[in-house]
């Protein structure tokens, strides 16, 4: 009895230390729905309801997209930012019941919430509060292998200082998943407003400004280390676009 007191007391401490050590930490929370096929558009209506009764304020928002291209293609993401730890205590039962009866007899199948935390460090021409939803998105998602993480984020953080020597265009953060997977997955978002803005060539190539930037043979030497810190298959990208008459602040 003594020894199972001693590991309950354990787990509360940790527990409060980590919320202590978190508490000006940004969670996102995520969630994937496909609609039945014959109902996409009573869906998308359903949707646009309970968006306009129950995320109308800014703490309370939330954005749409829809998946363009890979097996959940059809699929319909849709994203709260910007969350801290004291919102998760928040009573929402009646806006999830809501959406049980009103949302859920339109869906074919759906992945339960994830939760995310921004790392900001690998951010880039990116602010929640005042950055304007891109119009298209592009979704990373990476497997990493638990004893190769900070080479994974090395990469990470320097394509960002990269971004920062082109003045890309695009707005880019990284994610890393604190609840509903493996701890090991990130997720890189990429937006941008029009393709042509993201594929425009440039004078110099990409591992020319890198080498210049980081020193001679870094490209190669961190680009091998990235592709040896992810599991196999631990890579997939897609693209999405911006469902404004699903989201908070941009409906009709």
């Amino acid at each position: 009895m003594k020894k199972q007191l001693i590991i309950i007391l354990t787990l509360c401490l940790s527990t409060v230390v980590f919320g202590q050590r978190n508490a000006r930490s940004e969670y996102w929370n995520t969630w994937r729905f496909t609609p039945k096929a014959d109902k996409v558009q009573k869906f998308e209506a359903a949707v646009a309801l309970k968006t306009k009764t129950f995320n109308s304020t800014p703490e309370s928002g939330i954005i749409t997209y829809k998946v363009l291209t890979g097996p959940f293609s059809g699929a319909y993401e849709r994203i709260e930012a910007n969350k801290k730890p004291a919102d998760y205590d928040l009573d929402r039962s009646i806006e999830a019941a809501y959406w049980d009866d009103n949302v859920g007899k339109y869906i074919a199948s759906e992945q339960g919430q994830k939760r995310w935390v921004r790392l900001k460090n690998e951010s880039y021409n990116f602010d929640p509060t005042t950055t304007i939803p891109s119009k298209y998105i592009t979704r990373t998602v990476y497997e990493v292998k638990a004893d190769k993480v900070l080479h994974f984020r090395r990469l990470m953080s320097r394509i960002t200082k990269m971004m920062e020597l082109r003045e890309m265009d695009v707005q880019a953060t990284l994610f890393r998943l604190v609840s509903g997977g493996s701890k090991n997955q990130f997720v890189r978002v990429v937006g941008f407003s029009s393709y042509e803005q993201v594929f425009k060539s440039r004078e110099t190539s990409w591992e020319d400004d890198y080498n210049e930037l980081f020193g001679w043979g870094s490209w190669d030497e961190d680009a091998n280390n990235f592709d040896a810190s992810l599991e196999m298959y631990g890579e997939k990208t897609e693209t999405l676009q911006l469902m404004p008459q699903l989201s908070s602040g941009m409906m009709n």
